[in-house]
């Protein structure tokens, strides 16, 4: 089996376990880390992934945010002026997170409390915002009744998670999802 087999095995077993309705929404987040040089397999299997959820009789709804900063900055009047300066762009955190959370939003609209609104391309994202932003901000402006599964490319030391396996990382309050190790 491959790494992403087993990754798909233990979301597998996430999923079947009984939601509980009472977590907030931060609780409500899971993360499925797997490690960046198997992004290729991952979203070859990502039919896989919606496959083993509506087996389980919940709802995929499958949200790629890879050309989402590409296509903000392309539409943004200022695109020039930030191509020439790119650090003039980190005045654009607010309304891109902004523009994330509408994608997100309306995308996930017709999630119930039995969806999993699942977030992929996040990698894409590295440089240009931290993850913990824009999960901060899709929990705190969509509302999503079931779950949000972020696939995450990075890894995961207790609770601290680190995006690429590059960058520092933050505490927070995601069920993380992890291949088991095989021996």
């Amino acid at each position: 089996m491959s790494k992403i087999d087993d990754l798909l095995a233990a979301y597998q077993k996430q999923i079947s376990l009984p939601w509980n309705d009472l977590l907030s929404p931060q609780e409500k987040v899971w993360f499925c880390i797997y490690d960046p040089s198997q992004e290729r397999r991952l979203r070859k299997q990502m039919e896989a992934f919606a496959i083993v959820t509506q087996e389980t009789g919940h709802d995929w709804i499958p949200i790629d945010v890879t050309f989402l900063f590409e296509q903000f900055l392309a539409s943004n009047e200022h695109h020039e002026k930030y191509y020439r300066n790119p650090r003039l762009m980190k005045f654009e955190e607010k309304n891109f997170l902004e523009h994330l959370s509408n994608y997100v939003g309306s995308r996930a609209s017709s999630s119930t409390p039995s969806s999993v609104v699942a977030i992929s391309g996040i990698g894409a994202l590295y440089g240009i915002i931290r993850v913990s932003k824009i999960v901060e901000e899709i929990v705190k402006t969509v509302p999503i009744p079931g779950r949000l599964l972020v696939f995450f490319p990075g890894e995961r030391d207790g609770r601290n998670y680190r995006l690429l396996k590059a960058r520092d990382g933050w505490n927070y309050l995601a069920t993380p999802i992890e291949a088991e190790e095989m021996e």
